[in-house]
């Protein structure tokens, strides 16, 4: 199979001479099935090539390629500040890695437990203490934490992983130093980060009280300028430009539909489970950020268009979920793809969206775009 996307005989023998070469035939098979595309296939065994050179320096078993080898690519790649490109993304080894392990585990070749059977770093052991705290105490979610991951992991590499001797004036300059090479947004969740782990500390005794309120809030000047908004007849040419007829404008007109006329945030809508659709009363379930479950009325354009979406575009995928991605691997959509859509809308029709600083990421703008539509 791997035959099929590779022809030069060097570089076949420099891939199957790797750590993990007797399988990447079945890989590539495996990912096939799954839908992924030719350039995708080839860049993932490209990637996982380089992975297995970092297990074989790292002296990892083929068997040893599980969530654990994970959380120790991760800490080394962070280590070196190699871990994300600086749009944000992760980088490639570490994406294809993840997804190489999964195919692993489904194979069985390991275990999915055999991460849970190692002691892990001190670092890892406060930030695993740290996100099961935040799900129970706060109802955290895993994108959120995924967020907060970077800017606790630098935190711990800097600092040390005593929290004890953590002081006002140490975690100031850390502060200072990331905000220097970060944006306003990223500055902005870097603070926010820091402040969560800290009271995480504090409420275990690990740190002085109000240590918390070493990390200063982070200006953003919101109410600059008058809010932005579209009218209702751009809002109407954002739906209508989405195409019913295929899968991805189907998706699109009816996660617009439901920003619009509901006034869903993008978590809310990639959230969105079967259950909470209450098709004989008319309601749609929602939970925001405090987890309060509100009821809300479901207009009939937008459960027509969930149905639409429902009986002719969703991928047959088993999950809880109503929307799910459009291209491989077939999975639940995260709130990024939600920012997506709209902003594929606002390119059809030729509408001006939110302007784009030369500090501000494209997950911020998707994520305002929403906002932006559903203020009418």
């Amino acid at each position: 199979m791997l035959t099929d996307y590779f022809k030069s005989p060097i570089t076949l023998e420099r891939y199957r001479s790797r750590l993990i070469g007797p399988h990447l035939d079945a890989f590539t098979a495996w990912l096939d099935e799954h839908g992924y595309r030719r350039v995708s296939i080839r860049r993932h065994v490209r990637e996982v090539t380089h992975f297995s050179a970092w297990a074989e320096t790292a002296g990892i078993p083929v068997e040893g390629l599980n969530q654990d080898a994970l959380d120790r690519l991760h800490w080394y790649l962070a280590k070196r500040e190699q871990l994300r490109y600086r749009n944000g993304g992760l980088q490639h080894i570490y994406q294809s890695a993840c997804v190489f392990v999964g195919f692993l585990e489904a194979s069985g070749v390991v275990c999915r437990l055999a991460a849970s059977t190692t002691t892990p770093t001190p670092a890892e052991g406060l930030w695993r203490e740290f996100s099961k705290w935040m799900r129970a105490q706060r109802g955290t979610m895993d994108s959120t934490l995924a967020s907060y991951r970077l800017p606790i992991t630098a935190l711990l590499l800097n600092l040390g992983t005593d929290p004890r001797a953590f002081t006002a004036e140490s975690l100031r300059h850390f502060l200072l130093r990331q905000v220097k090479q970060s944006s306003q947004e990223q500055s902005k969740n870097l603070a926010t980060a820091l402040r969560m782990f800290l009271r995480f500390l504090i409420a275990r005794g690990d740190c002085a009280t109000g240590l918390d309120y070493a990390i200063p809030t982070v200006a953003r000047w919101r109410l600059a300028v008058l809010p932005k908004y579209l009218p209702s007849n751009e809002v109407e040419r954002l739906i209508h430009s989405c195409d019913p007829a295929s899968s991805l404008g189907a998706r699109d007109r009816a996660i617009l539909l439901l920003i619009a006329r509901l006034g869903l945030r993008a978590s809310d809508v990639s959230a969105l489970m079967f259950r909470d659709l209450r098709w004989s009363d008319a309601a749609l379930i929602v939970s925001g950020k405090n987890r309060c479950e509100t009821r809300l009325p479901l207009p009939q354009d937008v459960g027509d268009a969930i149905l639409h979406y429902l009986r002719h575009a969703r991928p047959r995928v088993l999950s809880e979920r109503v929307f799910i991605t459009t291209t491989a691997p077939r999975i639940p959509i995260s709130r990024q793809v939600v920012g997506r859509a709209v902003r594929r809308a606002l390119r059809r029709t030729g509408i001006s969206g939110l302007c784009r600083g030369k500090n501000r990421g494209a997950s911020e703008i998707d994520m305002k775009s929403t906002a932006y539509i559903a203020r009418l």
